[in-house]
């Protein structure tokens, strides 16, 4: 495994840009939340979202899609250039593979808030197909994952009916 491609935003209200090397699920969430922000930011309209961050994408492999894809920008919507994306820089296997990152988690010494946090990041990769753990499925994977004492103060406190993430 080489290195790993680079996310550069120096504001939010300017384009990201990734460079050159190796992009995996983590990373290309991380371009699509960032394009995303910068696009709302923007106040871009949807039908111009894909041509105004497409470009910001320097490798190899981004570049030579948008020399076959570029005229079609335009007209490509958002969706659309996310499973382009996907199917571009991820295994085909990425989303078996995320869903079972998420399914194995467990927090461990860390704080409660960086294991939820980390769980709902990997569980945002999954939007959009169907793999994706709709809340109650999230909260059961999230009571497996957690310190057993945790889970146990939390039950008898009642606190695991909540379920707004």
């Amino acid at each position: 495994m080489g290195v790993h491609a680079k996310i550069e935003q120096s504001a939010p209200n300017q384009p990201p840009t990734m460079g050159e090397g190796d992009v995996n699920t983590g990373i290309l969430w991380d371009w699509f939340v960032k394009s995303e922000n910068f696009l709302q930011h923007k106040g871009t309209p949807a039908a111009d979202m894909v041509k105004t961050v497409a470009y910001g994408m320097t490798s190899i492999h981004a570049i030579r899609w948008l020399a076959a894809n570029g005229p079609g920008l335009p007209s490509m919507d958002w969706d659309t250039y996310k499973d382009q994306m996907r199917a571009l820089f991820l295994p085909t296997d990425w989303e078996y593979t995320a869903q079972m990152a998420v399914l194995r988690l467990k927090q461990g010494s860390r704080p409660f808030m960086d294991f939820a946090l980390d769980a709902m990041g990997r569980n945002n990769l999954l939007a959009g197909t169907a793999s994706f753990m709709n809340d109650d499925f999230f909260q059961d994977t999230i009571e497996a994952g957690m310190d057993p004492e945790l889970a146990v103060k939390c039950h008898r406190e009642n606190t695991n009916t909540f379920t707004d993430f």
